[in-house]
């Protein structure tokens, strides 16, 4: 991520934790999944765990090359 990005995210982050249903809405995912509520608080750092090659390596797992499709536009023809 860029540090544009990054700094989005954490005032985003900043934001929902004031805010009532947000922490209604990480609980009840922390619980369905059996995951540590603790987690929740841990956003922060997770941003700042992201790099460009962790980017590009998950970018490239889930779109890999060798099953893109490359599409050319051309412009239409002027009407007569």
């Amino acid at each position: 991520m860029t540090n544009k990005a990054k700094e989005t995210a954490r005032r985003g982050y900043e934001t929902a934790l004031k805010q009532n249903d947000y922490w209604l809405r990480r609980l009840e995912t922390v619980h369905m999944l059996g995951r540590d509520p603790g987690e929740i608080v841990t956003r922060n750092e997770r941003i700042d765990a992201v790099t460009p090659q962790i980017l590009q390596d998950v970018f490239k797992r889930y779109f890999p090359s060798d099953r893109s499709t490359v599409v050319t536009l051309v412009p239409a023809a002027a009407a007569p």
